[in-house]
């Protein structure tokens, strides 16, 4: 079953509040009420109503039949709800149904919208090794950093780079750090010290 109804606060002042078994059954009512318009047999059967019987409710609520009688009475008498009855079925209808609907497709939207920003947040808290104003380098932009130079190295650059006041020029952190790091001095060690430098065989 699809769709949404939302129950604002003010339900909180609605005349049976205080009758257990009344709010029961009519949020039931509200979770079964169509929420797009179907075929039924040879019915239509519109939304914001849906088909059922006493015995039916009675299963789903829990709620004894005379009680069922008696709350959709009330209800009818107060305008929640409209009842049509044969001798087979009853189609029940919420009368202000699209007061309790929230457009789905806002709905989905928004949660796609929380769920991306989630899962983009997740993975750039993973994906990234520093962060300052409007640079960020990442995990493996770092490593590469690591192939020539070493860790003290980078950091220092970095920490350099986050104190250079005219940083807010910089475009790219990885490119501006790679950059700094070539004009560091001493920078004629050859590949397999920088190698067992980066497995910590030499200090």
């Amino acid at each position: 079953m699809q769709g949404w109804v939302k129950i604002h606060r003010k339900f909180l002042d609605w005349g049976w509040y205080n009758n257990s078994e009344a709010v029961h059954l009519f949020i039931h009512l509200l979770l079964k009420a169509n929420h797009k318009e179907k075929n039924w047999k040879d019915l239509k059967i519109k939304k914001g109503s849906f088909v059922t019987s006493l015995k039916s409710l009675n299963f789903e609520t829990g709620i004894s039949n005379q009680r069922i009688r008696t709350i959709l009475t009330r209800l009818e008498n107060t305008n929640e709800i409209i009842v049509k009855s044969t001798n087979k079925f009853r189609v029940i209808t919420i009368v202000k149904y699209k007061d309790y609907q929230v457009k789905e497709e806002v709905i989905t939207n928004n949660q796609q919208s929380n769920n991306k920003q989630l899962t983009t947040t997740k993975n750039e808290k993973n994906d990234i090794y520093r962060i300052f104003s409007h640079l960020s380098i990442t995990n493996d932009h770092f490593l590469k950093l690591q192939e020539e130079y070493s860790k003290q190295q980078i950091d220092e650059i970095l920490d350099a780079i986050e104190n250079y006041k005219g940083n807010k020029n910089y475009k790219s952190l990885y490119l501006t750090a790679k950059n700094w790091l070539k004009k560091l001095p001493n920078q004629e060690e050859d590949k397999l010290t920088k190698q067992a430098k980066r497995l910590g065989y030499v200090k």
